[in-house]
């Protein structure tokens, strides 16, 4: 047994990937780093018997993995983690919706567009107000509120024209907006801005090959009245869940960082949605966040392969699949390590 671990395409492993490395190496696991960049790519690849892989959130990573899992697994043999299930509806709302819908499982009613005519006619003809998400935003990025028809015109119109820079979907709920920071941090985020658009500061994002979102929105039902999510994160038999409240004066709970892990305060029923899911469409892991609709049943706001580690090794223990609770904190990297290469580890 060798493991792969691939670099991403920014030629490092991302802070989750360094647990892999950890892991890997305190229980004497043979592994190795592989750079895409490399000219010996398919020949280092093809000397493994496992290639593990965590995405990043820039947008070359989605294009990186797809065209190296597809060779790797069908064409060298090597198994490859997440598969193919699990990484493609990753960092994109609509395939998100389109993927749970099509299965009938409790999603949030949403209606998603391609073009300018067809949002605008849904705007003339709704009522307000609507949830606003593009494709890719995490952290709550890009997902706004629209309460007016004028509201929403403004966002079409930025959609279908030039497009979306990461965390600039424009609307005054948007998180960098005038009415969520106030003056003082508002003119400082506007300063910095000028200065990165002048090349007079150097632009700090780590992936900045992020690309402009156009051309594709999803409206989502607004549901009112959640002080909090329900974050499930199912690894093969594993589930583990927290609560995470909204930020302040605002509908958004993901990025928060105000959590509760008390297990006697988790909704089991999103739960067994989770573990249904992940079992029926073969996830190797999956996070699910959940909200109430006006009969308090939890539907599914968004779903994500890739999550924050140390808050999944925050709680206190899992349930599994019989929703029997078993007590002791986990590392995610642990358990997705041992079901990927089928072994105990003990440390």
């Amino acid at each position: 047994m060798k493991i792969g671990l691939l670099l991403n395409s920014n030629n490092k492993l991302c802070s989750y990937s360094e647990k892999y490395r950890e892991i890997l190496s305190k229980n004497e696991v043979p592994f190795t780093l592989i750079d895409p960049n490399s000219n010996s790519l398919l020949s280092e690849i093809k000397d493994c018997s496992h290639l593990l892989f965590r995405h990043s959130q820039g947008d070359t990573d989605k294009i990186l993995y797809e065209t190296i899992f597809n060779i790797a697994q069908n064409v060298l043999g090597v198994k490859c983690w997440p598969n193919q299930e699990t990484f493609w509806p990753y960092e994109d709302k609509i395939k998100e919706y389109y993927l749970l819908k099509s299965h009938d499982f409790p999603i949030i009613d949403s209606r998603v567009f391609w073009n300018y005519d067809h949002a605008d006619s849904f705007l003339k003809n709704t009522q307000f107000p609507w949830v606003v998400k593009l494709p890719k935003g995490a952290g709550s990025s890009n997902v706004v509120i629209i309460k007016t028809i004028k509201d929403g015109k403004k966002i079409i119109k930025q959609v279908f024209n030039k497009g979306v820079k990461p965390h600039k979907l424009d609307s005054s709920s948007r998180l960098s907006s005038f009415s969520k920071l106030g003056f003082a941090k508002y003119s400082k985020a506007v300063l910095k801005s000028v200065l990165l658009n002048t090349r007079l500061l150097k632009n700090k994002i780590d992936y900045p090959e992020w690309q402009i979102q156009k051309d594709g929105i999803l409206f989502q039902k607004f549901l009112p009245g959640n002080a909090f999510d329900t974050r499930v994160t199912i690894i093969g038999n594993r589930g583990f869940a927290y609560r995470r409240f909204v930020r302040p004066n605002d509908f958004r709970a993901s990025g928060s960082g105000n959590f509760d892990i008390d297990p006697k305060n988790i909704d089991l029923r999103c739960l067994e949605i989770a573990f249904s899911i992940s079992k029926k469409l073969n996830f190797n892991t999956m996070t699910y966040d959940f909200i109430y609709d006006e009969n308090k049943t939890p539907g599914i706001n968004e779903i994500s392969y890739c999550f924050v580690d140390w808050m999944v090794e925050s709680c206190p223990g899992f349930w599994d699949e019989n929703l029997k609770w078993h007590d002791g904190q986990r590392w995610p990297q642990h358990c997705q390590l041992e079901d990927f290469l089928n072994i105990d580890l003990k440390k």
